[in-house]
């Protein structure tokens, strides 16, 4: 059988598959904004950007971290460590996802309501993609604030892209900012800190949750300490208060709106659970970082995003969904037989 192509190398190293859960905020900021009533060459512009800057992020993140990647066993069919993709390979796709991301800034600044405003945004948030990726662990700062700073990255761009479309009311933009920043805060201190937490203590990288003293059991268990536990707490009500102002706040009748924050309270209930299972050791942490309470806090912001424009937010909602099953293929680590020249 022949070897693992050259697709499939590349789009492991950029992640492509988490593409769309990443940079669905992109298009849905200004969808919720202006009522759904956005151009479909601009949602297309946008989702496109995030993807870009999802790939980008991902790229510069390997490259940042493998001479510690080299280091950890559980990194070892990393298409970079394993040398599938060169140095070269990789920096050379850094290059081609910056100037495909340039050529579509300039195009949605071009037919957008504010592209100055747009085009600047767009050019801070590489930068600030790129110092994130680059330093996240190097204790450049406190690692809860590269954690901040993370969720600044990916949830800014829900209001960064209105300047496109120059909507009315920025309000839901901000909550639905505000929300998926939180669980993107949440990804990193959660499933992002504790799938590497051995490796990470034994390499001397810088976590929030190594900073916050926490531990694994033998058995892969977590041993929380009362400032994580307090820290998951914040978070955690941070993200129901973010997601009931973007419900309370919509142009909705009463009923519609008691039913959805019934939904979100059950939905957030849920993650809440989800972690409080990891909290007092009924589980184990997942090596791979996949946490149900992730699905969740999606879910419960298209339900708060659907009360202010429906059929936009079930459109980007099924379309998430369709890109994750569709690129999830291109992702999957070939089989030894695979591997081997025919």
């Amino acid at each position: 059988m022949r070897k693992d192509s050259g697709l499939r190398r590349y789009s492991r190293l950029t992640r492509v598959h988490a593409a769309s859960a990443a940079a669905f905020v992109y298009p849905l900021g200004p969808l919720v904004a202006a009522g759904g009533d956005v151009s479909p060459g601009q949602v297309i512009a946008v989702s496109a950007l995030g993807v870009l800057v999802h790939t980008y992020g991902c790229t510069v993140n390997d490259l940042a971290d493998l001479e510690s990647d080299r280091r950890n066993p559980a990194r070892r069919r990393s298409v970079l460590v394993s040398g599938a993709v060169s140095i070269t390979g990789a920096r050379t796709a850094l290059g081609v996802q910056l100037a495909l991301a340039f050529v579509l800034t300039i195009f949605a600044a071009i037919a957008g309501e504010s592209g100055w405003l747009f085009a600047v945004g767009m050019t801070v948030l590489f930068a600030t993609v790129t110092f994130s990726n680059t330093h996240q662990k190097r204790r450049i700062a406190h690692p809860l604030v590269m954690d901040v700073l993370f969720g600044v990255n990916m949830g800014a761009p829900a209001v960064l892209c209105c300047a496109v479309t120059a909507p009315r009311d920025l309000t839901p933009a901000w909550l639905v900012a505000v929300a998926f920043g939180i669980h993107m805060v949440l990804l990193n201190v959660v499933a992002g800190n504790l799938k590497d937490l051995v490796h990470d203590r034994a390499v001397g990288d810088d976590t929030t949750a190594l900073r916050a003293g926490v531990r694994l059991t033998d058995s892969g268990r977590l041993i929380p300490t009362r400032s994580y536990l307090l820290l998951l707490c914040v978070l955690l009500l941070g993200s129901v208060a973010a997601l009931l102002a973007l419900v309370l706040a919509a142009p909705s009748p009463a009923g519609h709106r008691a039913v959805a924050t019934v939904v979100l309270l059950v939905l957030q209930g849920m993650a809440g659970h989800s972690l409080w299972t990891l909290m007092r050791q009924a589980r184990a942490v997942d090596p791979n970082g996949r946490e149900s309470y992730l699905g969740l806090n999606f879910f419960s912001l298209m339900v708060a995003c659907l009360l202010w424009a429906p059929l936009a937010t079930v459109v980007v909602a099924v379309l998430t969904a369709v890109w994750l099953v569709l690129t999830r293929g291109l992702v999957a680590l070939p089989t030894r037989e695979q591997e081997k020249i025919a």
